[in-house]
């Protein structure tokens, strides 16, 4: 029986390695998901600021276009 009292005892310690190991692994991935969240949330605050950079830029452009146009029809 020592033997097999041995042995449930490093069957033991054996899984408490394996279930702190598992804890660790989650919480890095739940940091590493909380990381990948905020980049997205910057990435689509940047893109909107591009649209909206974008944009005025084209209605400028539409501006010019259409001025450029009536002196040329005179």
């Amino acid at each position: 029986m020592d033997q097999f009292d041995a042995a449930l005892k490093r069957l033991d310690r054996a899984v408490d390695r394996l279930e702190a190991a598992l804890d660790q692994r989650e919480q890095r991935s739940e940091k590493e998901g909380s990381g990948l969240v905020q980049a997205l949330q910057a990435a689509r605050a940047d893109q909107a600021h591009t649209q909206a950079v974008a944009d005025g830029v084209a209605s400028r452009l539409d501006g010019a276009i259409e001025r450029l146009n009536s002196v040329l029809e005179r």
